[in-house]
């Protein structure tokens, strides 16, 4: 995304008033520099008691995947005029250790129009897109086909939402990645995008599309093992390979997805290496200062929504 490699360093933001996920927030202008109000975490405490559980195999990840699919109910997060969709990730470590990333994205165009990312240290940034990057970015988007590198409206409703659909769908995603990157792990780079589905497209799906999304899922190399967290159990899907795992954490009671996590091979997930997303709605956020576009660099593949672990 254009801009965001230029985020300017912050001070770390003021928390303003809490509000459960999925609640939208006032619906009024927000004047240039005043935060907009954040969603606190709520799906456990800080610091909770947490219990991987180590090893795990790809009937497993069937299994878990199947039953998921087969627990999904509701429909996609209600977005009204003037808002957009708001995704918070953060882990539960407060003081040293402690990490909050939000998105304000554009449920259109898919693009990121403020990304703010607080840690405990010198890594936070408030960047919003300016009036000329949203309208390049804008333009970017309504040009390129949908799919997982261009995930626009038209790609939430073109998302199938028939059971028997969910093998054509991994075929193309594999079909997409061995044209987009020949000679890679195919299934690692679709993984990688669907890091972004889950942040950033799944909230918009209804209970159908997002069946047949674990579904589809499940075609891929991926294991699976539980996990409990505060009390609360969770699925833990993972892509491992020799040394690490890219995991989703899917909420075992509801089947929805509540976060990730980034494990060893044992792909057992621990108190500092897992983190939690919170969705909800707010108001459009004022664009940002304008910048001098042509000094701008292309970031790397994927989109700079994805929290950097």
């Amino acid at each position: 995304m254009v801009g965001a490699a230029a985020a300017v360093p912050t001070t770390r933001p003021r928390q303003e008033q809490a509000q459960t996920p999925g609640q939208s927030a006032p619906a009024q202008t927000q004047p240039a520099g005043v935060d907009l109000p954040v969603t606190h975490g709520t799906k456990a405490p800080m610091r909770p008691p947490v219990a991987g559980k180590a090893g795990g195999d790809h009937a497993a990840a069937v299994a878990a995947l199947t039953r998921i699919a087969g627990q999904q109910r509701g429909g996609p997060l209600p977005i009204g005029a003037g808002q957009v969709l708001y995704v918070k990730t953060y882990n539960l470590i407060d003081g040293t250790g402690s990490y909050i990333h939000e998105v304000w994205q554009d449920p259109g165009t898919g693009v990121a129009l403020r990304i703010r990312r607080s840690d405990d240290g010198p890594k936070s940034i408030d960047h919003s897109l300016s009036d000329d990057e949203i309208a390049l970015e804008t333009a970017r988007a309504h040009l390129g086909a949908p799919g997982l590198d261009n995930m626009k409206a038209e790609y939430v409703a073109a998302f199938p939402r028939e059971a028997a659909k969910a093998h054509e769908l991994s075929a193309a995603w594999r079909a997409w990645a061995a044209k987009a990157y020949p000679g890679r792990n195919a299934d690692g780079m679709i993984f990688k995008y669907l890091h972004e589905v889950f942040h950033y497209v799944e909230p918009l799906l209804d209970a159908q599309q997002r069946a047949a999304l674990y579904q589809a899922l499940a075609d891929l190399a991926v294991e699976a093992t539980t996990a409990s967290i505060g009390g609360r159990q969770y699925d833990v899907i993972c892509m491992a390979d020799a040394q690490k795992a890219d995991c989703l954490l899917v909420d075992a009671a509801t089947g929805r997805f509540a976060g990730g996590a980034w494990t060893g091979a044992d792909l057992k997930v621990t108190a500092g290496n897992f983190e939690f997303v919170d969705f909800a709605t707010q108001p459009r956020p004022v664009p940002g200062a304008t910048r001098d576009l042509t000094q701008e660099k292309p970031g790397a593949s994927g989109s700079s929504t994805t929290p950097k672990r």
